[in-house]
């Protein structure tokens, strides 16, 4: 698409000037009028010359060698698994590090001696040597999606386009941080109901145990295998198709829509996306990339495929010329509150204030409904281990008496 070079005038009285891609010159001034900017000169931009350097979003790289499907899709998600707290390090650190101007290749170099996992450190060693070959950073991240999930390819390509990179790995790594805090918060909450589930099977194998080198004939506790057998089967399934099945795009979808509609839960999930599309797409607006493309990249970046699909036709609109808060209404996806501080922002023309502003509500509001679900969590585990144990003492009292009168 051309460019065009605009100076505009923002509502707060400052002047504010940049090079626009867009389809028109007609549809280039409705998209700087929808971010509330008085256009003083517009006209179509002279063809900007290719940089010495290598760039993300206008060369033709030669894709790397695509890697097995069974490493990928089987092995590297059920058992060659990297720990969160590794990659929540590496992109803070990778931040940083270009944040102090040395290049991704060097970066990535020195990432891997002090990398203590392995596999990540083979990943960071490959980055080394692709980035030398003059490849972008996000080459080696879509190489390795059972590492790297869509979030962390998108915002990497944000920060790519935007030339925002070390901010969107600094933004990332808070990401993971906050997921880290978020599991444990769970682990922690649920952590003595399933202490007291463990201890409730072990007392019953142990009773029967010294119960029966007693006496041989002595009346045991009644073990149910069959529960245990069934609850066990069900877990190993769970597991396979989170770390298998789930991934895939066609299954992902469907869960995430499924997730959605759950009550409570789906509130909750539905605020975390708003809050990554949000963020993301506040970075690329203020980065000055064209609207459509920031809606597009930050739908990938929200992490929900429900809300990225519904997101999606944004794009297609505001490249016909719709405004942005229109766009965004159309698809039923924003919340009232989305919508009132998308108009807010685009008439004081701080729409990427106003998003992350809108971030850091959903953020909270979202920290607060996880708490809430990891206690109901664990009070239902402790449901259910009361139900376990009255189902053990009524059968064990049931055929004591049965046997008392036989």
């Amino acid at each position: 698409m051309p460019l065009y070079s605009y100076s505009a005038q923002t509502p707060t009285g400052s002047y504010e000037k940049g090079v626009l891609e867009s389809v028109s010159l007609d549809t280039a001034a409705s998209t700087l009028t929808s971010r509330g900017l008085l256009i003083e000169e517009l006209e179509e931009a002279p063809p900007q010359p290719t940089p010495e350097g290598p760039s993300s979003a206008n060369v033709a790289y030669e894709p790397l060698p695509t890697r097995p499907r069974f490493t990928t899709d089987f092995w590297g998600r059920l058992v060659d698994v990297v720990p969160l707290r590794d990659l929540q390090f590496f992109f803070r650190q990778f931040g940083v590090m270009l944040d102090a101007g040395i290049n991704p290749s060097d970066v990535f170099s020195s990432l891997s001696k002090g990398s203590k996992d392995g596999k990540l450190r083979a990943i960071l060693q490959e980055g080394h040597e692709s980035t030398t070959a003059g490849q972008p950073p996000s080459t080696v991240f879509l190489r390795y999606p059972e590492v790297f999930n869509p979030l962390m390819q998108a915002m990497v390509r944000v920060g790519e386009d935007s030339g925002t990179l070390p901010e969107q790995c600094r933004n990332l790594s808070e990401y993971i941080e906050r997921d880290i805090h978020l599991r444990n918060t769970i682990r922690r909450e649920t952590a003595g109901p399933k202490l007291t589930v463990f201890a409730s099977i072990g007392i019953i194998l142990l009773t029967n145990l010294v119960v029966t080198s007693i006496s041989s004939s002595a009346q045991t506790l009644p073990v149910p295998i069959g529960l245990w057998l069934f609850t066990l089967a069900v877990a190993a399934v769970a597991f396979f198709y989170v770390r298998l099945v789930l991934p895939k795009p066609e299954a992902r979808l469907g869960f995430d829509r499924f997730v959605l509609r759950l009550p409570g839960i789906g509130k909750m999930v539905h605020g975390f996306a708003m809050a990554k599309f949000g963020r993301a797409f506040g970075a690329m607006y203020k980065a000055g990339v064209p609207v459509s493309r920031a809606v597009e990249i930050a739908a990938d970046a929200c992490g929900n495929s429900a809300v990225r699909e519904a997101v999606r036709p944004v794009s297609r609109a505001l490249e016909g010329g719709t405004g942005l808060t229109e766009a965004l209404a159309s698809t039923g996806a924003f919340s009232p509150l989305v919508l009132d501080m998308t108009r807010t922002g685009e008439e004081t023309g701080e729409t990427d204030l106003m998003l992350t502003k809108v971030a850091d509500f959903y953020e909270e509001e979202g920290a607060l409904n996880a708490q809430i679900a990891a206690k109901v969590i664990g009070v239902a585990c402790l449901l259910a281990v009361a139900a376990y144990v009255l189902f053990v003492v009524v059968s064990f009292y049931t055929g004591y008496f049965s046997r008392l009168f036989a």
